[in-house]
């Protein structure tokens, strides 16, 4: 294909009918407190927010997510095609911040890319054996480098809410009330 010509015409017009698209989903983002969906996984944050019934919380520290009836949220995501590790955490974990780890609800997606394959909830009990282990590695150490929550531990003790089950949906908020 040549610069400008037809065929180059053509991709430069299916190019801007489907960022037409993106712009009307940047709209539906700024309600949501999202100022770019390309940044800092903006557009994946939207998605599961829609999903999970939930507003962003705005700022870099402290909580991702509030749901209607109050619960604030910590919000993780993973790409499966790069990382299966596990999702990370904080690359100062100590005792304060497992403190503060343990008074609230997390959400966990899994993505293949930027498609969404799961999205897993697990309340702060859930999440006790992970938390008693960190503590048990502070015992040597100031700080854990950003201990990782396996893919399979939120797999075996989470509870799946997306796919959503047609029938009977779990709503994230039961987790907690």
């Amino acid at each position: 294909m040549k610069f400008y010509d037809s065929q180059h015409l053509a991709m430069i017009n299916q190019f801007n009918c489907l960022w037409e698209n993106l712009q009307e989903l940047q709209k539906m983002a700024h309600e949501y407190g999202i100022d770019d969906i390309f940044q800092d996984n903006g557009g994946k944050i939207l998605q599961q927010l829609v999903y999970l019934n939930m507003k962003l919380l705005p700022g870099r520290e402290g909580n991702d997510a509030i749901s209607l009836s109050g619960i604030e949220w910590e919000m993780k995501s993973i790409n499966l095609s790069t990382s299966a590790r596990g999702f990370s955490t904080n690359h100062h974990t100590n005792h304060a911040i497992i403190e503060k780890y343990r008074k609230v609800p997390w959400t966990f997606a899994l993505y293949r890319g930027i498609t969404l394959d799961e999205i897993y909830v697990m309340s702060p009990k859930m999440l006790e054996p992970l938390y008693q282990q960190w503590e048990k590695e502070l015992e040597r150490k100031s700080h854990l480098n950003n201990p990782k929550i396996p893919v399979r531990f939120v797999r075996e003790n989470g509870i799946l809410v997306y796919p959503f089950q047609s029938e009977h949906p779990f709503d994230p908020d039961l987790i907690v009330l």
